[in-house]
């Protein structure tokens, strides 16, 4: 009796074992960590670079791409809901200033551990609120961090950033 209880336990953390290990790898691979190309400097994270607080947001490119910056820090992301015109490939650049964080948006996954920066393609094909929330377990204020994409179409998108428009869905 006492060599099943221990063969159960033995099999019990083997795969405890196995499954931590990949899911922790599967962590570091969608936050990208494992490429070491893009990372930032916590310290001045708000202050240059990329990320700094006027850089937040859906921006367009001359190209007409678009591309959103966004920070993860201790229950909020900043920004809190960002409008982006519905139809269009979206690439999202985020960054944690603090500890792991994640989501799910668009059928995608996103991860992001501090100094890193995690690049996803997105696109949203209608228009709408897409909200998404921590799935990354960061203290105690975890379960009220959340954000939100407005969807709109193009020429709600173009007002918005000619500063005609209403910000992120707001009436």
């Amino acid at each position: 009796m006492r060599i099943g209880n221990f063969r159960a336990y033995l099999i019990v953390a083997v795969f405890s074992l196995v499954y931590g290990t990949l899911r922790f790898s599967s962590t570091l691979q969608a936050a990208h960590i494992l490429d070491r190309r893009s990372r930032v400097d916590l310290a001045t994270l708000h202050l240059q670079g990329e990320f700094i607080e006027s850089n937040l947001g859906a921006v367009r490119a001359a190209d007409g791409s678009v591309t959103i910056h966004m920070i993860a820090e201790k229950y909020i992301f900043a920004p809190a809901c960002v409008t982006l015109p519905a139809a269009v490939p979206i690439q999202l650049r985020i960054t944690s200033a603090d500890s792991a964080h994640g989501f799910k948006i668009a059928g995608v996954e996103v991860k992001t551990l501090p100094g890193s920066v995690t690049e996803v393609h997105l696109r949203f094909p209608a228009a709408g609120k897409y909200e998404f929330y921590c799935d990354e377990f960061c203290g105690p204020g975890h379960h009220a961090m959340m954000g939100r994409i407005v969807a709109v179409p193009e020429n709600e998108f173009q007002a918005q950033i000619s500063g005609r428009g209403v910000a992120c869905g707001q009436p």
